[in-house]
């Protein structure tokens, strides 16, 4: 898909990243994605391709959590599928939900490259939940050793919350589990000072 003609179906878009509705094609490469990139999720056994339909079903009837797609234009101008993200855990009572992000592993790789996806993502999935799905907090939950992840988390401006205590059992050892919180005021002030350098 070409970039100018797509733009106007992307949900959101910044620094020159763009969020899309998730397509069943995409199911094939995150099902790869997410089985070499086991040891920074919530996921302790490969996914099947069963295991992605059933998931593509749920997230598609689900309310407490929207998935999208992450594009980026290549050299040709083509709008190509790099990775996915979302918030979860929606609890539209208490207003909050929880980032969900993963990119292909061979950008991963490139940490610079990696940090301004997360961070772009980071603020489209910010301005998404707390505009137009009207939350007052967005939280993360980042296990400890992804000392790069942490980091870019709080320069973006989240709050350290607080640590869970050996949460998560990866590779024959426990880890913290460190979360981090942004409130809907704290983004308004963010996004306003922004507006304000354009």
């Amino acid at each position: 898909m070409k970039k100018g003609e797509q733009e106007s179906g992307s949900i959101c878009n910044f620094n020159k990243r763009y969020l899309y509705p998730l397509r069943k094609d995409h199911l094939s490469k995150i099902q790869d994605w997410r089985n070499s990139q086991m040891d920074v999720l919530r996921q302790w056994k490969p996914l099947t391709e069963y295991n992605q339909e059933k998931w593509f079903q749920q997230i598609s009837e689900d309310v407490t959590q929207v998935v999208f797609a992450i594009m980026l234009p290549n050299e040709q101008n083509e709008m190509t599928f790099v990775g996915y993200c979302g918030i979860t855990n929606i609890d539209f009572k208490n207003r909050r939900g929880e980032i969900s992000f993963l990119i292909n592993p061979e950008r991963a790789q490139n940490k610079k490259l990696y940090r301004e996806d997360f961070l772009a993502t980071l603020y489209m999935l910010c301005q998404y939940g707390f505009e137009e799905l009207n939350l007052q907090k967005i939280f993360t939950e980042t296990f400890a050793f992804r000392k790069n992840i942490i980091s870019a988390i709080e320069e973006f401006g989240f709050h350290f919350d607080g640590s869970l205590r050996k949460h998560q059992f990866i590779k024959n050892q426990y880890y913290d589990s460190i979360i981090h919180s942004m409130l809907y005021n704290e983004w308004a002030k963010m996004r306003n000072i922004r507006n304000e350098l354009e």
